[in-house]
């Protein structure tokens, strides 16, 4: 490090500061598209600089903004479900009256009101859907989110512990990390102090009209700076050695805290897609009973129609 150029040695801070870290990117979780980056301030997306690891713990807060989601979505189901079925029901209703009123009579008769018995089993079976969804699923997810999430005015506590716990593995580095951005910036205006007293210097050398006692000076004031450059510089690379000597340390507290979220997070993951497939399972009408019977009467009914052309 000590033989690095100035002009060479500012572009290598980062370098210094994550070359050690770079292999543990891979293990960044996707966000949901709920994540709100503008929040972050950080100098990169690398998970290891200050404020990067909300992007971690915002999953926390997704997780539960997505349970309620879910529930919506279940909801909105239900209602349509439940729509449907009355649809069914008040045209059974209606028709079954007129039926009874009208002309029609004998097996023809008992054709028309075989699709009204149809409508009839159809509407239990999707009333039936909505009661499974309801108590099967919708239940099963708020009492998992009240498990895992306890929500306060402000904000989640799962989430301010995780967030509480990076604070604390990073704050050392931070501070590290704020020292080694201090002395690079020293290091840096010394440097430029440097060049203007040295191209000072160097016209004074040519110009007559100066004094020597102005040129002394001059003289003197690149001395000065050249030796604010070496001290400014050894502080500089004293700052890069602390960081990477604390680099082991910061990356086993940071993982400590993140196999903590992920973990959290792969459970959030495994119960929704249990949900998922539960969803489905509910809205598959061939298994329900009653399935069977209300298909053979709308076979029964396609046939009628069609031997009909033929009558």
């Amino acid at each position: 490090m000590a033989n690095l150029k100035k002009k060479d040695f500012s572009s290598e801070i980062l370098k210094c500061i994550f070359c050690n870290l770079d292999f543990m990117k891979s293990k960044q979780f996707s966000m949901s598209h709920h994540s709100d980056d503008g929040m972050l301030i950080a100098g990169s997306d690398s998970f290891w600089e200050p404020g990067n690891y909300k992007r971690t713990t915002k999953r926390v807060e997704d997780g539960f903004r997505l349970s309620n989601d879910m529930i919506t979505l279940i909801q909105e189901r239900c209602e349509i479900e439940k729509v449907f079925a009355k649809s069914l029901r008040n045209w059974s209703k209606k028709w079954n009256e007129l039926i009874e009123k009208g002309p029609e009579y004998g097996t023809t008769e008992a054709a028309w009101k075989s699709a009204l018995v149809e409508a009839d089993r159809r509407c239990d079976m999707h009333l039936r859907v909505r009661d499974r969804l309801v108590n099967d699923v919708i239940s099963q997810i708020k009492q998992w989110q009240k498990d895992n999430y306890h929500k306060s005015l402000m904000t989640i506590k799962e989430r301010k512990e995780m967030d509480d716990a990076f604070k604390k593995a990073q704050k050392p580095w931070s501070k590290l990390l704020q020292k080694v951005n201090k002395c690079k910036s020293e290091y840096h205006a010394a440097c430029k102090n440097e060049r203007s007293a040295i191209n000072q210097e160097r016209n004074a050398s040519s110009d007559t009209s100066l004094s020597p006692d102005q040129v002394k000076k001059l003289q003197d004031r690149v001395s000065k700076c050249k030796d604010e450059v070496q001290k400014t510089k050894e502080r500089y690379e004293q700052a890069l050695r602390e960081i990477n000597d604390y680099n082991a340390k910061y990356m086993e507290d940071m993982t400590v805290v993140f196999d903590k979220c992920q973990e959290f997070e792969e459970k959030r993951l495994a119960f929704f897609k249990e949900m998922l497939f539960g969803i489905n399972g509910c809205l598959n009408i061939s298994t329900d009973p009653e399935y069977v019977f209300v298909l053979s009467i709308s076979i029964i009914w396609h046939c009628i129609n069609f031997l009909r052309q033929f009558l």
